[in-house]
């Protein structure tokens, strides 16, 4: 259909359903509320399987189309295990509600530890308060976990109470508070002992294991090195020697062994760090108990002492009801947050689990990965690169998503920055488009068999801008440039044969003249002599321009 046979206008999103339509992306009816409805795969999510823009072309940081912009990014990979088929739409809005909702309730469980700091001070000065009239016989002994509010009752109970004359204050209560300080400090002392001895053995662990790493680094030239083809005979004299293979079985023995130790620091450093916390842990809680044991103490020292400076006990009691008054009238001022039941966010949370299977979708995306993994290297191998590329393996992981080099000889692992060459970042980035479409093609996934490319010749012509002219190639003698752009192009031919439903739209500079593939191929060519562009000239430009 051409554009004059549409239809009448629409909106944006209508537009955007009907092309989802078509591609058959979505198994979920969309929903009125389209809050509810973030998370699911929509169209947007499709383009960084078409396009292979001028951004990504030979990029050593951006994969896909889209990952350079943070914020299209984070959905973008979120979308990408339900184009692999690792998962379908419902468990990919279920898991993105279940992420929400583990956010929430953290978010949740942390404002009610602020309160319960907040309320702390509030609940201590009336601990104390309630533990005075305690002691003078106005009320019976506070518990520690009663609620705010139930303090606050009692206080405002006594403050009622009538005056009647009773007990001074127990003196063995002090010498149980003094007793119970001695304990704490003791316990306090002896976890700081530990929590100092953890700490020397994390800080040991990460020296020793950057050493481990280090080492292992050095050690690892050894690879290059081809240990395994040393020969019987000295390489100077000839004469017979094992000295060479009992050199090259020790630096294999010392590699196992410091990859171990590599090993076993990486498992015991998490068990320090847990230990270190819970260690921490603790001593709080302690020295909360203590600072509450020292308030207590305080309490009686300043009571015993308004027992001695009031006439008698009848003021003292009198004294401390006027200091209730005083604390009820100006706790009612205090704002009061109120809590909020988790346990309807915490049961929805479970349900969630419980519908995800996070182990099904792991092992669909794994094969995914590999399956995808294989069809890049073959492709790669087939497109012009240099060293270290030249016949070097393709590994894809969707969780960055990014593409590591495997070496051919050495199997050194190489990440897209090591690789140090705009012909090879071109090449990695071809071979995963059509591995990708391959792919897709295989699992019947929702994805257009479309590749836009835009300019395979930048590695090769840098100097040609935006405003460049087509550049004709055509017999001529050819340098190797030249050269591995028409290898590009034979792929590119080569491909789209062999994949049935497979099309590739090039948007190109170089103009192969003496290929008839080539010329019969071309739709447009957009030169300054045509007076043609992507872009028509005659388009009426904007108001602001």
């Amino acid at each position: 259909e051409t554009v004059d046979e549409f239809e009448g206008t629409t909106t944006v999103e209508a537009a955007k359903a009907f092309i989802e339509r078509a591609f058959g992306i979505g198994d979920v009816i969309s929903e009125p509320d389209a809050a509810a409805a973030r998370g699911r795969a929509t169209v947007r999510h499709v383009t960084p399987y078409l396009f292979v823009t001028k951004e990504v072309i030979y990029s050593e940081s951006t994969l896909l189309h889209g990952l350079e912009k943070a914020d299209k990014a984070r959905d973008i990979i979120a979308a990408m295990p339900y184009f692999l088929r690792a998962t379908d739409e419902a468990s990919a809005i279920d898991e993105r509600r279940l992420r929400q909702l583990q956010r929430a309730l953290e978010k949740e469980e942390a404002k009610a530890r602020s309160r319960a700091a907040a309320e702390t001070a509030l609940k201590q000065r009336a601990t104390n308060l309630l533990t005075e009239a305690h002691r003078i016989g106005l009320a019976k002994s506070p518990s520690l976990d009663a609620p705010e509010a139930t303090l606050l009752a009692e206080l405002k109970t006594i403050g009622e109470t009538p005056l009647q004359a009773n007990t001074y204050p127990d003196e063995g209560e002090l010498g149980a508070l003094n007793r119970r300080r001695r304990e704490i400090l003791a316990e306090v002392s002896a976890l700081r002992r530990h929590l100092q001895a953890t700490r020397t053995a994390l800080r040991e662990a990460t020296g020793f294991q950057g050493a481990v790493l280090r080492q292992r680094d050095k050690l690892m030239l050894a690879e290059h090195l081809h240990l395994d083809g040393i020969a019987e005979v000295c390489p100077v004299c000839e004469a017979p020697s094992e000295r060479g293979r009992e050199a090259a079985r020790a630096l294999r023995t010392t590699l196992t062994k410091v990859r171990a130790e590599s090993v076993a620091v990486e498992r015991v450093r998490p068990r320090l760090v847990e230990h270190d916390r819970a260690l921490e842990e603790e001593i709080g809680q302690l020295n909360i108990e203590l600072r509450r044991i020292d308030d207590q103490i305080q309490t009686w020292l300043r009571q015993s002492e308004e027992t001695r400076r009031l006439a008698d006990l009848g003021q003292l009691r009198a004294h401390l009801l006027g200091r209730i008054s005083f604390f009820l009238e100006a706790s009612v001022d205090e704002p009061r947050q109120a809590t909020r039941d988790l346990s309807v966010l915490r049961a929805e949370i479970a349900e969630l689990e419980a519908r995800v299977d996070k182990e099904a979708k792991e092992i669909k995306l794994r094969r995914a990965e590999a399956r995808i993994s294989q069809f890049a290297s073959e492709a790669f191998v087939a497109l012009p690169t240099v060293a270290p590329c030249i016949g070097s393996e393709l590994d894809f992981s969707s969780r960055q998503p990014e593409v590591t080099v495997i070496e051919e000889e050495s199997g050194a692992v190489l990440r897209l920055p090591d690789v140090g060459s705009d012909q090879n970042y071109l090449a990695i980035h071809i071979a995963l488009s059509f591995a990708l479409q391959r792919y897709f093609q295989t699992v019947n996934a929702p994805v257009p068999g479309l590749l836009v490319l835009d300019q395979i010749s930048r590695p090769y012509f840098p100097t040609s801008g935006e405003d460049e002219d087509e550049a004709e190639i055509s017999g001529d003698e050819e340098d190797e440039d030249v050269q591995a752009m028409r290898k590009h192009i034979d792929f590119l031919f080569s491909e789209t044969a062999r994949r049935k439903g497979l099309q590739v739209l090039l948007i190109e500079h170089a103009y192969f003249a003496d290929d008839p593939r080539y010329v019969n191929a071309t739709r447009e060519r957009w030169t300054r002599a045509s007076g043609q562009a992507l872009i028509p000239l005659n388009w009426p430009a904007r108001g602001d321009e």
